[in-house]
């Protein structure tokens, strides 16, 4: 009878763990290194080191690679961090990825927008540079056949206007292009040139395109300057820019989630919650404490 007893003592203290999560404990934060696009819009989405009241707590243990954060949450009841969506997809079966605000992280909540943790990749040109070859990559990139590589990659599409891409509707000249810009959009930029190049090669296996990964802002200077036909930027376009004629069209969304160990018990956080946690503010488990 007395085994029962600790039996079922032990049991309600699990449920109870799982129901209002891991209620105190020093809280483990976990970053990526600087110069990752990841954290960069992860800090400039949560508002966390851009200026010098808002700098991110001392305390944060920086790993190198979404994967290698993922690995170490998972390996680490008390940490708290952030990994690409598409990370997300491969390793979710063994993280908890928070609600923020009260919204899952979902394709369809960020295409949707209510999910608030998502930055834009974006194609930007200026008209009179741009020609045939331009124009028929981005109708590829935004076909069925661009999406299916995008998605492959962990990105968010929009396939409601998306239709199968018309190789023979393409008469390309024998020349090539440069693209550039972000260093975050490289992946999904070089996923669509290789198969791009495929449907339209050139004699003695020359590249029709090259990219530059220089970042956002470099790459649509560029772009501006007529060094690249097509730029990719890797976040929203001020105004200033686009009073340059600059012309912009989003090609796909990258969400970030933010991830805890399962044995943690926490589902949700709000956006004030996450950015105190990682400003410092918050340095404990039970001070967002779950009903």
């Amino acid at each position: 009878m007395k085994k029962i007893k600790l039996l079922l003592i032990f049991v309600v203290a699990i449920f109870l763990t799982a129901c209002n999560g891991n209620s105190d404990g020093a809280i483990t934060v976990v970053s990526r290194e600087e110069g990752s696009g990841a954290r960069g819009a992860f800090e400039e989405l949560i508002g966390v080191n851009l200026d010098e009241e808002h700098m991110m707590t001392e305390n944060a243990l920086i790993q190198n690679g979404n994967g290698i954060v993922a690995t170490f949450i998972i390996s680490n009841e008390a940490a708290i961090g952030y990994i690409s969506f598409a990370t997300f997809l491969e390793r979710g079966n063994e993280l908890v990825g928070l609600s923020i605000d009260g919204v899952a992280p979902t394709t369809e909540n960020m295409l949707s927008g209510e999910y608030t943790l998502v930055r834009p990749f974006n194609f930007v040109y200026m008209p009179t540079n741009i020609g045939v070859i331009e124009e028929a990559f981005i109708a590829f990139a935004r076909s069925n056949q661009g999406l299916n590589i995008l998605e492959t990659l962990g990105a968010v599409v929009d396939r409601s206007d998306a239709v199968d891409f018309d190789r023979d509707a393409w008469d390309l000249p024998d020349e090539t292009t440069a693209f550039g810009g972000s260093t975050s959009t490289e992946a999904t930029a070089m996923a669509l040139i290789t198969e791009f190049e495929t449907l339209f090669p050139l004699v003695g296996g020359v590249s029709r395109i090259t990219y530059e990964s220089v970042g956002s802002g470099a790459g649509i200077i560029g772009v501006q300057e007529g060094i690249f036909s097509l730029g990719f930027a890797s976040r929203i376009i001020h105004d200033s820019e686009l009073e340059t004629e600059l012309n912009t069209i989003t090609y796909c969304l990258d969400g970030i989630v933010i991830v805890v160990n399962p044995v943690n018990g926490i589902t949700r956080l709000t956006t004030e919650q996450i950015r105190g946690i990682y400003l410092g503010e918050i340095t404990d488990w039970s001070e967002v404490q779950q009903e």
